[in-house]
């Protein structure tokens, strides 16, 4: 016959109510059962009726936590109770047949609690080899899929499997200060690395955005000044000539100030409006602008011409 098997979480404090409950309802007692769970220990309170097993589950006991007997309620339990203390170290208190450590008299205290350098070496193995995967998310927002993102955009630091279970063994020998001060060094590699890649993607972006023209400027200008405040306007003005040659830039400024455009490197000749209406390219996108755009460009450029030679006149 199959058994229906159950495993259910409880409280140390409610062992003996949970105890009493099923003791009146007609539950057999069947083991009281330790395992070690470094550092501490679970108690499993097994009951069976009619085919069912249910299993209590009591988590992280320390060896500070007194356990109560439920001696008193399934005398069958001081064996299990006496063999947790002397194998485990759980605090069993007031057991009804109590061996007070002689039920195997152990040559060392608490032998299952010991383990051996190759145990040891093999749960510390699938603990870390745990944390890498759970490191790992499905996103890719996992410290290791992070450090190697970095790597592959040019971050340049990224550990491979094999390197990462070195360096952990490596750690393992270390003292706790010493290991907190190689993560920390990790950690800040993997920053510095982290913001490289994200200064890289910045400056790709700002390539890919085409210059603006003298043109497209002013015209922008004219069109954002009548529909948005100063400050928006002015903002937007900036952002535009700060895409464009500085040369390019400083001639606008020169254009939106009012006056004249600041001498070519030829000894002063060739003013703004005489190069950008000579200037094929400025030409060909003037004629790709809409024709009110066009004109208040064309006009723009006409008023510094005319403010350029009034200057010139001495008027």
């Amino acid at each position: 016959m199959a058994l229906a098997t159950e495993f259910v979480p409880l409280q140390l404090d409610r062992l003996r109510d949970t105890a009493h409950r099923m003791k009146d309802e007609g539950w057999r007692f069947i083991q009281t059962h330790a395992a070690y769970n470094e550092p501490n220990v679970d108690l499993y309170y097994s009951f069976m009726k009619d085919g069912n097993v249910v299993n209590y589950r009591i988590e992280g006991v320390t060896k500070e936590d007194p356990v109560p007997s439920i001696t008193d309620i399934f005398l069958a339990a001081f064996v299990f109770e006496n063999e947790a203390r002397e194998l485990f170290g759980v605090d069993m208190r007031d057991i009804a047949i109590d061996f007070d450590g002689a039920l195997y008299a152990p040559a060392v205290s608490e032998p299952m609690t010991i383990i051996t350098p190759e145990q040891k070496a093999a749960r510390e193995k699938a603990r870390k080899a745990a944390a890498r995967k759970d490191a790992v998310k499905p996103d890719g927002q996992g410290t290791s899929a992070a450090a190697e993102g970095a790597a592959g955009a040019g971050g340049g630091f990224a550990m491979s499997e094999e390197k990462l279970q070195k360096l952990e063994a490596k750690l393992a020998t270390m003292s706790p200060d010493k290991v907190a001060k190689v993560r920390a060094a990790l950690a800040a590699r993997q920053e510095k690395a982290a913001a490289a890649v994200g200064d890289a993607g910045a400056g790709e972006a700002a390539k890919a955005q085409p210059e603006a023209s003298e043109g497209e400027v002013l015209a922008a200008k004219d069109d954002k000044g009548m529909q948005e405040g100063p400050g928006a306007r002015d903002a937007q003005l900036e952002a535009k000539l700060a895409a464009m040659d500085p040369q390019k830039a400083a001639k606008v400024r020169s254009i939106l100030a009012g006056g004249s455009a600041p001498a070519e490197s030829d000894g002063g000749q060739g003013a703004v409006e005489t190069a950008a209406t000579s200037d094929s390219a400025v030409e060909s996108k003037l004629a790709l602008m809409e024709k009110a755009k066009a004109r208040k460009v064309r006009a723009a450029l006409a008023t510094a011409a005319g403010k350029r030679a009034a200057a010139a006149r001495g008027e």
